[in-house]
């Protein structure tokens, strides 16, 4: 078992390749399990093979060894990602051209820390920055707890001041992730350690979590608001926050829940509706599944593949859209600049013309305090030069464009 000191080793918390584009990508989408999962079995089916000629894909790093449902591969969601290769997304891309990654924890869930914790170490992985800084447009779907962790990693960053990392984050995807916390997590922490109680010994329920891959500490971290969960609801506090930052900014956040029992005898769902809002979700998509099968689809047209290709064209058509904006006079020229940069790293066709804008660090503030004036423009691609001689005129600034 690991101690809380270890968890920042690359044995702990890493990130697994899937797939990468060979001619390369400017989308990525990163998985991230939940609590007891891992980064490829989460996402593997549990009743469904993959076709005897399709690609099967492992986690040789964090979860070596093939997984197999009657002796043959398991189909995963990265297998239906190949099938779906051909599917268009905006800006002329496929799903093909999207590169393909899984966050595993599962060695650092048992360890003494809350999944809080956990996601604040994920965001000082070196693997996992690279993403956010190689990639202009980065999308995750999280399954469970992951979404506990994912929006920690995001809101530690908000705090850090990291704002080309947060731009580059244009969508999540959450299944099941109780937000709000979860019914379950509220019973195995009152029954758990009920006979201890009376032998004095560590709680059952510890050994039962731990049997399965899963932290006894992050399941009672998971326990609802209702029942005063202060981890949560200062994450759903810090969560606002960074959804109020992001306005007028390229940004999707969706939300999907089970609607199947996960122990029908007992009607036990594991997350509930009610317990999946949080800031960003308008509405929230009913999945029948129950809450492990969520991360499972098994074939192109099935609802979860579905829910997630939708939030991934709605992310990118978003983006299209924001290289479209009408930049106002209330906009501040560092928004502007910055758009400018995240669009010097995209592919563009051959012989357009890319520019890029440096600011020196001592003069972003002021940059940051003026404004796009004296006209509206529209977003011009390969004309920033023009845009630039005009906005100086009217604005004495530090701003530089290299030779």
């Amino acid at each position: 078992m690991l101690l809380l000191t270890s968890i920042g080793s690359a044995a702990a918390i890493g990130v697994e390749t899937i797939r990468k584009h060979p001619q390369g990508a400017d989308v990525a989408l990163v998985f991230v399990h939940g609590l007891g999962g891992g980064p490829c079995s989460t996402f593997e089916s549990s009743t469904t093979n993959a076709d005897a000629a399709e690609r099967s894909f492992e986690c040789p790093r964090y979860e070596p060894g093939k997984r197999t449902v009657n002796g043959k591969p398991a189909l995963s969601w990265f297998t239906i990602f190949e099938r779906d290769h051909a599917a268009a997304l905006p800006g002329g891309r496929t799903l093909g051209d999207i590169d393909l990654y899984t966050v595993s924890y599962m060695d650092a869930a048992p360890a003494t820390i809350s999944a809080t914790e956990i996601g604040e170490s994920l965001v000082r992985n070196p693997e996992f920055l690279r993403i956010l800084d190689e990639y202009n447009n980065v999308l995750f779907v999280a399954h469970s707890m992951g979404g506990i962790v994912l929006r920690r990693a995001i809101v530690r960053l908000q705090l850090n001041g990291e704002q080309a990392r947060l731009d580059r984050i244009v969508g999540l995807g959450l299944l099941g992730s109780p937000s709000e916390g979860a019914p379950l997590a509220d019973f195995v922490k009152t029954w758990g350690c009920w006979i201890p109680a009376i032998l004095r010994k560590v709680c059952w329920g510890e050994y039962v979590a731990q049997w399965y891959g899963a932290g006894w500490h992050q399941i009672t971290d998971l326990q609802t608001l209702e029942g005063h969960n202060h981890l949560l609801a200062g994450l759903q506090t810090d969560w606002g926050s960074v959804i109020k930052a992001r306005q007028g900014k390229p940004f999707v956040v969706s939300c999907a829940y089970e609607t199947v029992a996960e122990i029908p005898a007992l009607k036990l769902t594991v997350v509930e509706r009610i317990y999946t809002h949080t800031a960003g979700c308008f509405e929230q998509e009913p999945i029948t599944q129950s809450h492990m099968a969520l991360a499972k689809p098994i074939d192109i047209e099935d609802n979860r593949h579905q829910w997630l290709r939708r939030t991934i064209v709605e992310a990118l058509q978003r983006v299209e859209n924001f290289k479209l904006r009408n930049w106002s006079q209330n906009d501040p020229l560092g928004a502007l600049i910055d758009q400018i940069n995240l669009e010097a790293g995209q592919p563009r066709p051959s012989g357009a013309l890319g520019e890029t804008v440096r600011v020196r660090p001592e003069s972003e503030a002021e940059v940051n305090a003026l404004r796009l004036k004296p006209d509206n423009r529209d977003y011009g691609g390969p004309t920033w030069g023009a845009l630039l001689k005009s906005i100086a005129r009217y604005n004495s600034s530090s701003v530089k464009k290299p030779d």
